[in-house]
């Protein structure tokens, strides 16, 4: 009987695993040495491709936590910059990652993710300069130890080296910190961009951030 041209001896593939693509999903991305702002351009229940101007390098350990509060810890398999793809510690299910931001009881607002970081800020109110220290800062606000009196609803212009100056509203004073919501949010690109900067300088050891430089 002649075989049928149809029929293969070859083997049969297992399908690849879906993978479920997220454009523009940003999310916090921390390692030893840095947080960072980065995007999740897709993921699976075992992994994630994330694009970060940061340098990441293959081996190290990540944590990435998404705008939801949902949090996934795995290892760098491959860095090709920008873009890394990150294996998680334990399956994780997409769906769940995927859920919509956790309202604020009171502001009734997304949460913001915060980057922790440390950098002299000054603080513009009313005619008078404040120095301080940024303490971390998201798209849309930052927290400050500053050295002045600053009152709650005050309008302020906030000086970080290397970024625009800042219009924010005092949203909180407590125990010589102080909260900030700006006015306009910092623009995805630019935050990020100061941040793998401001990290990589102080990787190289720099005591101080460059106070020259605007973004151009």
């Amino acid at each position: 009987m002649t075989p049928s041209p149809y029929v293969t001896n070859a083997p049969v593939l297992a399908p690849r695993e879906a993978r479920l693509t997220t454009i523009l999903l940003i999310a916090r991305l921390s390692t030893a040495s840095r947080d960072d702002l980065c995007r999740v351009r897709n993921l699976s229940s075992g992994g994630m491709r994330i694009e970060t101007l940061s340098p990441v390098e293959t081996g190290e350990r990540a944590r990435v936590e998404l705008k939801n509060g949902a949090i996934v810890e795995g290892v760098v398999v491959w860095s090709r910059h920008p873009e890394i793809g990150l294996r998680f510690d334990e399956a994780v299910d997409p769906a769940e990652l995927l859920k919509p931001p956790v309202r604020n009881a009171k502001a009734h607002l997304p949460r913001s993710l915060r980057l922790a970081t440390r950098c002299p800020v000054t603080l513009r109110r009313n005619g008078h300069l404040l120095s301080g220290t940024l303490q971390d800062i998201s798209l849309g606000g930052a927290r400050i130890a500053a050295s002045g009196t600053v009152e709650l609803g005050d309008q302020v212009v906030l000086g970080i080296p290397g970024l625009d100056p800042r219009r924010a509203v005092v949203r909180w004073v407590k125990a010589g910190f102080v909260g900030l919501a700006f006015v306009e949010m910092i623009a995805f690109d630019d935050l990020s961009r100061w941040l793998a900067n401001e990290q990589r300088r102080a990787i190289a050891g720099a005591d101080q951030p460059a106070t020259s430089s605007q973004n151009s």
